[in-house]
């Protein structure tokens, strides 16, 4: 029996080379094969074993087409608009360019005062984001300037009310603000969102909070803009001496939304364009000017001439921070960024010489601001609100009818920036 088992091994060894030679040679069309319908493919060669009379032998052989192979199924990649009008998008690309060159890796010297029950994914996002205003304003504003930030969900909104309280000096709590603020985060928890540049602490160090709902989140242009919103507002203090004071509204609040709807939108043309058709689809939804499609140009011009008796009291309405961030939307892309930091840096002094205060008795700043404007950009403000009126009715006649996309639809034209 052993001597069985020692001589197989070879024996199927000699088979199996064998089997491999005849699989791997063609057979001669005629010779017998075994098995009637067995078949054989070589060299793209098929042969069948066929009845010939009474014998079965080989076929002569066809040629096997080889099938197309079907094309690998791919994703459509959806393509989304990126026009602008000229104006608008020379002001896009000043600001990319400028922000391409400022980005550092150095770090901001920000403290962020998290509530425990904060959203994650929101304190993430506005945290990132505030990290790149901050990068993007250190030439206004250096990286090293400690800020204190106090974040939190607005259903936690008394947390931000008392850290506030705790924090801020009695002057800066002045008109009651605050108060209103949580009144309103009672009565509406779920929607109630945004930040605030509440000045400085009693110690002197800047501050922030933001309230965020969970009903809100990237896709909302309103919320992506918020951080870069309320930063800008912190670079506005402290160029400004911690005052707002000789800013009318349309420049606060106009240059605030600017440049965060600029700093949401920087990574993709495509979603800052989408987060601006956002922004003007919600004037009529404000109520306060719900008609504004079909204004003239000399309509919008007189919006600025008004403005200028407007107190700074007065710059919550809706329509004061767009039609503001338009006036610098024309700003920067005619005149360039730098003209806009100019304006700014010149106000802090501006008034000195011309008014006793940087804020009249009346509570209007002081019309040395125009001084300042027309060093900074070689006009007078009367001069360019007609350029802004029509601008303006350009801007809008542009987005009529273009397609708007929201939350999860918008955030498939970008994914959410992290720096």
């Amino acid at each position: 029996m052993k001597k069985v088992w020692q001589v197989l091994p070879p024996v199927l060894a000699l088979l199996l080379v064998v089997t491999m030679a005849q699989a791997a040679t063609a057979p001669k069309p005629g010779s017998l094969c075994k098995k009637a319908g067995q078949s054989i493919t070589v060299s793209s060669k098929k042969y069948t074993c066929v009845k010939s009379g009474k014998k079965l032998v080989w076929s002569k052989g066809v040629a096997v087409v080889k099938p197309t192979p079907a094309p690998t199924p791919t994703i459509n990649q959806l393509s989304y608009a990126t026009d602008m009008t000229p104006i608008h998008l020379a002001a896009y690309k000043e600001f990319t360019k400028s922000y391409k060159a400022r980005m550092t890796t150095e770090v901001p010297n920000i403290k962020f005062i998290v509530e425990p029950n904060m959203d994650t994914a929101l304190l993430k996002q506005i945290v990132d984001n505030i990290n790149v205003s901050a990068k993007y304003f250190a030439k206004e504003r250096a990286l090293d300037v400690p800020l204190k930030i106090w974040i939190a969900m607005s259903d936690q909104f008394q947390w931000i009310y008392d850290s506030m309280n705790e924090a801020l000096p009695a002057q800066a709590l002045e008109g009651g603000w605050l108060d209103m603020k949580l009144a309103r985060a009672k009565a509406e928890p779920d929607k109630f969102f945004g930040g605030g540049a509440a000045g400085n602490t009693k110690s002197g160090v800047a501050t922030l909070f933001f309230n965020a709902s969970a009903a809100h989140g990237w896709g909302d242009g309103f919320w992506a803009s918020v951080p870069g919103h309320e930063f800008t507002h912190v670079v506005q203090r402290y160029e400004l001496g911690n005052t707002m004071a000789p800013m009318l509204c349309w420049v606060r609040e106009g240059n605030a939304n600017y440049y965060g709807g600029l700093i949401a939108g920087r990574n993709s043309q495509a979603a800052y364009r989408n987060f601006w058709l956002q922004t003007l689809s919600r004037i009529p939804t404000m109520g306060e000017v719900p008609d504004y499609q079909a204004k003239s140009a000399e309509y919008w011009a007189e919006f600025f001439v008004e403005g200028e008796s407007k107190k700074p009291t007065e710059c919550d309405p809706w329509i004061n921070y767009v039609m503001g961030q338009m006036s610098f939307q024309y700003l920067g892309g005619t005149y360039g960024d730098d003209a806009i930091q100019s304006f700014y840096l010149g106000l802090k002094d501006g008034w000195k010489g011309v008014c006793p205060n940087p804020i009249s008795s009346a509570g209007i700043p002081c019309e040395s601001w125009k001084i300042v404007f027309k060093k900074s950009f070689g006009v007078t403000p009367e001069e360019l609100y007609p350029k802004f009126g029509q601008y303006i009715a350009d801007e809008i006649k542009w987005a009529k009818g273009q397609k708007v996309y929201w939350d999860s639809d918008a955030l498939k034209i970008a994914p959410i920036p992290t720096d």
